[in-house]
């Protein structure tokens, strides 16, 4: 029903503090690590249901100006960035238009278990809100863009980062199996994201089970769908720089050689005996099944010593990443104004 969302913790009475104090976590396996989140001011947020009424004002009445997810024209659910405070910062903030969930109930129990989550390379869920026929999720808000972003529409990711990606992500999937997380809904590129630090870390709204059920049901191919087939498309993407369909990535790789595949826009520059290695693991994961879904250490481990050959702190990539657009920007502005300076030469 309308008006069901309260602002308060689902195990606490009181509205959540503007400096919350800790919440003690039950872990579903002792062996989980528990690498807390970058992001300071959400460290130690307890889980959250929220009013309708703050996520509205947080994003300006879901404003199409807030919108922060790519392609949102095309789907029904849309993720929004909203400030909740200025002492806690942004949050994004994901709008079912659909829910998919079969009972509100569900719903807030399955968000609840993904919030208990902490790892560095998991964004931190803060809270949930259900009201009528909508819902919605909230989250740590990322500020540095997603791999998809950066990948096929920048085109200036260096090899040394690809390879750091790759690893972060394998990391943040290997600590949700061993949470006992075995599924994703839809992992793609569009769901690693770049926190303040520049480090990739994996979207935690694809953890809610509710929602992976709901896709599992409406994909036809179910082997597509399974977290080791998704990441080694992921590897496809960071070896050729190109977007493709899951279904297109194994007739991508097949019978190529890895130089064929490589991305243009790296000019040559990484290692063919590295680049072998990542379409290997690629190779492997897309012959995955459905059931046999799982990251594995072994996996994690190989892509970690490749990115520790060719190591670079994360903040300097970005900042290479952002000298090399202000100065396309610079150097289109510069055109522009010839141009401009030409034609009114030309009219006088």
């Amino acid at each position: 029903m309308g008006g069901c969302c309260v602002s308060t913790p689902l195990e606490n009475d009181q509205p959540p503090p503007q400096q919350p104090q800790t919440q003690h976590v039950e872990r579903k396996n002792d062996e989980v690590k528990n690498d807390e989140p970058k992001n300071d001011g959400f460290v130690n947020w307890p889980f959250t249901e929220f009013f309708l009424s703050d996520l509205t004002t947080a994003t300006k009445n879901f404003s199409s100006e807030e919108i922060i997810s790519e392609n949102a024209e095309d789907s029904s659910n849309v993720v929004f960035k909203g400030l909740l405070s200025e002492n806690l910062g942004f949050v994004a903030v994901k709008r079912f238009k659909i829910t998919p969930w079969d009972h509100p109930d569900y719903f807030a129990e399955d968000a609840k278990e993904v919030g208990e989550l902490k790892h560095k390379r998991l964004v931190k869920l803060l809270g949930y809100c259900s009201d009528e026929d909508e819902g919605f999720l909230v989250a740590e808000f990322m500020p540095n863009d997603t791999l998809a972003k950066r990948l096929f529409y920048q085109k200036d990711m260096e090899w040394s980062m690809r390879l750091r990606v790759a690893y972060h992500i394998a990391e943040a999937l290997d600590y949700c199996n061993t949470a006992g997380f075995v599924s994703y809904s839809n992992l793609s590129a569009y769901t690693v994201l770049f926190d303040k630090d520049g480090d990739a870390c994996l979207s935690s709204f694809g953890l809610v089970k509710e929602v992976v059920d709901c896709d599992r049901r409406t994909k036809r191919n179910v082997t597509t769908e399974s977290v080791t087939y998704r990441f080694g498309t992921i590897l496809v993407n960071l070896l050729t720089g190109i977007q493709i369909l899951p279904i297109q990535a194994p007739e991508m790789i097949n019978g190529k050689d890895v130089t064929d595949l490589m991305d243009p826009n790296l000019n040559g520059n990484f290692s063919k005996e590295e680049a072998a290695t990542v379409l290997a693991l690629a190779t492997e994961c897309l012959q995955c099944e459905y059931r046999k879904s799982l990251i594995t250490t072994e996996l994690v481990a190989t892509l970690k010593d490749l990115y520790t050959k060719t190591q670079i702190p994360s903040l300097e990539m970005l900042e290479l990443a952002k000298q090399h657009d202000e100065a396309s920007s610079s150097s289109q502005q510069q055109q522009l104004g010839h141009c401009g300076t030409s034609q009114a030469q030309h009219e006088q």
